[in-house]
């Protein structure tokens, strides 16, 4: 599972799950916003309002926790030092894997992808957690992160074959920043 925590160890303590998912919505949320505007800036306005609505989630999940995390010590992380594998949380889509051609299809597809990742590793913490009140936490968070798969799915339904299609430019940009 590629959620599964680094060999520095699982997350045991509320504390922990909680600096954990307050810095995996942060930068999802960042990263949606960051995605959004650059789809915008192309015209590409119905893939950058899938990026925007998942932004808007990320940012409530953001509210939330800030109001979950009021009366707690969190633990401080480097960011090497947090529990998942690769440098990004799993929530964040690499700024790589997105292009101005993106289409709709893909966007969903790409979200979807890092919003399952993001449950994969709540729910790797409910299953391995020993203390019942991460357990319960860390499912409420794969619960959420399933919200958003589900409405993904209904969208990725509702695609046409137009949503697909991506123009052929013949003189494509060497990077996007």
């Amino acid at each position: 599972m590629s959620g599964k925590p680094q060999d520095g160890g699982a997350i045991r303590t509320l504390p922990e799950l909680l600096a954990h998912a307050l810095a995996m919505e942060n930068e999802a949320a960042e990263r949606y916003g960051e995605l959004a505007d650059q789809m915008e800036t192309h015209h590409k306005t119905a893939v950058a309002a899938i990026f925007r609505r998942l932004e808007k989630a990320e940012k409530a999940h953001l509210g939330e926790l800030d109001e979950m995390c009021r009366k707690v010590q969190l633990p401080h992380y480097a960011p090497w030092d947090f529990k998942w594998s690769g440098s990004e949380s799993p929530e964040a889509i690499a700024i790589g894997r997105v292009n101005y051609q993106l289409s709709v299809r893909e966007a969903i597809l790409l979200a979807f992808e890092h919003e399952r990742k993001a449950a994969d590793f709540y729910a790797e913490i409910a299953n391995t957690a020993e203390a019942a009140d991460v357990k319960e936490l860390a499912r409420q968070f794969a619960d959420e992160e399933h919200e958003h798969m589900g409405w993904l799915e209904t969208y990725l339904a509702e695609c046409g074959p137009d949503d697909s299609r991506v123009l052929e430019d013949p003189d494509p940009p060497l990077g996007q920043e």
